[in-house]
């Protein structure tokens, strides 16, 4: 059974947190304290003769065993399962385990380029053998996928995977490109693997266990069925805002890394570009996969933004309007790559969509149910809601520079520069200005405190780049998001709790995910289409 075979490659784990997800959402267990804070807080890996047990060619792998000596040299061979023998040579040094960090023997080697599969392991020194491991309990993976950050599809032709001695399948992804939320879908197709989220396991090249996709956790990932004989299932996944874990450690001297491994103040550091994906399926015939390579496949993989079904209201109930807009107001959109304009305003509501006065949504809408009134239109396509739409909760991270309550009016000005931070409040009022200097890096706020967002009267929030992505407020309770006035806000607001208002004449350029949306008066709401990579 693929449970069984799961078992036996998970490590016993006391948090299963994803850090910084949305911004750090994590699972309710507690974090090991010594490492909280910057990205880094994943329980530590098994101890092992070998870490990790599946990893790529040109990576290192560590072995562990009790007779090294440090300073000696040692041979060590591997064996492919096609039987292929290659052997490196390295010298034990000491130094601190990933494990316990206790400070040991222990042999460093790069993996030599090799047939994908199982592999097993075997060290020297003269001819008296000191280690040996089967194959059983390494396996040699394909270089990783460089994921893009743009929106759209990549297909990798040709594909092939490594299936473990127990059958589990490998892939590699490099996710260093990765910093901003990113939604993925990803499919084998010319290989029919079958499998639930209890089958899927992402570790490091470290050998920290970095997520399983059993746990709590609305809108982290999804598993579709492929309805095909011949491909595989569906595999969704969200990997969210990393420039914090980034201003941890580059811009923190006590995040800084001394050797790959640790960072300066002793905790550890994990690696979250490079990981590796472990799935414990089955084939759709029920058989195991076969160790080795799998045959080749077309690899396909869909990137999204958090943002790409458009302005969303997430409440549910039969009797709620998530998105209600009245009066004149009107959603509609834009492009900030290339300033042109269109009629992608697109809403999706997991309750109704209400629509009252000579309210238009210049777009397509998604929803429970539709009630306009004369007058109001939607000009796009109107398409019932099979089921709601998960979405992310949010969790403020440690650590960020606290900006306090963000309060401005009658003409005052302020700039916020790039990194993360966390606010109780931004409340505008008269003509005050809030810049926010994201040319040289994204601007990302969480919102914690009772206040929420308000803007009113004539304010604004200007940007130095127009990229909605690069300026985003999170909002991590129930706060209100209320513009009103004649403000203008150009940005993307993810607070799944919150009801979002717009009112009077202002203007909001981007998109937002909100408990409810609620639109009056002659505002007016500019989807950005360069969220769905347009």
């Amino acid at each position: 059974m693929t449970t069984s075979r799961l078992h036996t490659l998970r490590p016993r784990v006391v948090d299963l947190a994803l850090t910084l997800l949305v911004a750090c959402a994590t699972v309710s267990i507690p974090a090991l304290p010594a490492d909280a804070g910057c990205g880094c807080q994943k329980p530590p890996p098994e101890l092992a003769a070998i870490r990790p047990n599946a990893t790529y060619a040109g990576t290192p792998i560590t072995l562990f065993n009790s007779r090294f000596k440090v300073g000696t040299a040692y041979s060590v061979e591997f064996t492919s399962f096609t039987g292929t023998k290659t052997s490196v040579s390295a010298t034990a040094v000491s130094r601190r385990d990933l494990a316990d960090g206790v400070t040991k023997p222990q042999l460093v080697v790069t993996v030599p380029n090799m047939a994908i599969g199982p592999a097993s392991v075997r060290v020297s020194s003269g001819k008296t053998q000191i280690l040996a491991l089967t194959d059983d309990a390494f396996t040699v993976v394909p270089l990783p996928v460089a994921v893009s950050q743009e929106v759209g599809s990549t297909s990798y032709p040709s594909f092939k995977a490594a299936i473990g001695r127990d059958g589990t399948f490998y892939l590699s992804l490099d996710m260093s490109a990765i910093t901003l939320p990113r939604v993925f879908r990803a499919q084998a197709k010319g290989y029919p693997l079958t499998f639930t989220s209890n089958d899927v396991v992402f570790y490091n090249i470290q050998g920290f266990q970095m997520q399983l996709l059993n746990a709590d956790m609305p809108g982290l990932y999804s598993v579709e069925s492929a309805n095909s004989t011949v491909d595989s299932d569906i595999l969704g996944y969200s990997r969210h805002e990393f420039s914090t874990f980034y201003l941890q450690h580059e811009e923190r001297q006590v995040h800084q890394v001394l050797d790959g491994n640790w960072h300066v103040d002793g905790t550890r550091h994990v690696d979250h570009d490079h990981l590796i994906l472990a799935i414990s399926g089955v084939l759709q015939n029920g058989a195991d996969p076969r160790p080795g390579a799998t045959p080749s496949f077309t690899l396909e993989l869909d990137r999204f933004t958090l943002f790409q079904n458009g302005l969303a209201g997430v409440a549910t109930g039969s009797s709620v309007a998530a998105i209600d807009i009245g009066s004149s107001a009107t959603t509609d959109s834009y492009n900030s790559r290339t300033g042109t304009t269109g009629h992608q305003g697109n809403v999706l509501s997991n309750s109704l969509v209400r629509l009252s006065g000579s309210a238009v949504i210049d777009g397509d809408a998604k929803g429970a149910g539709f009630d306009l009134t004369s007058g109001a239109d939607i000009t796009g396509a109107m398409t019932p809601l099979a089921q709601p739409v998960s979405f992310m909760p949010v969790k403020t991270p440690d650590l960020l520079s606290d900006l306090g309550d963000v309060t401005l009016t009658d003409n005052q000005r302020r700039t916020i520069s790039s990194g993360s931070y966390v606010a109780r409040q931004i409340a505008l009022a008269n003509t005050s200005r809030l810049y926010i200097d994201n040319c040289t890096g994204p601007v990302t706020i969480y919102l914690n405190g009772p206040g929420g967002l308000t803007l009113s009267k004539d304010t604004v929030i200007e940007t130095c780049d127009p990229n909605p992505e690069k300026f985003a407020v999170y909002g991590a309770t129930d706060a209100p998001v209320t513009l009103s006035g004649a403000g203008t806000f150009h940005g993307v607001v993810y607070a799944p709790q919150s009801v979002i208002s717009v009112g009077n004449t202002c203007e909001f350029f981007g998109a937002f995910v909100g408990q409810r949306l609620l639109a009056t008066g002659t505002a007016k709401i500019h989807y950005d289409t360069a969220l769905q990579g347009q």
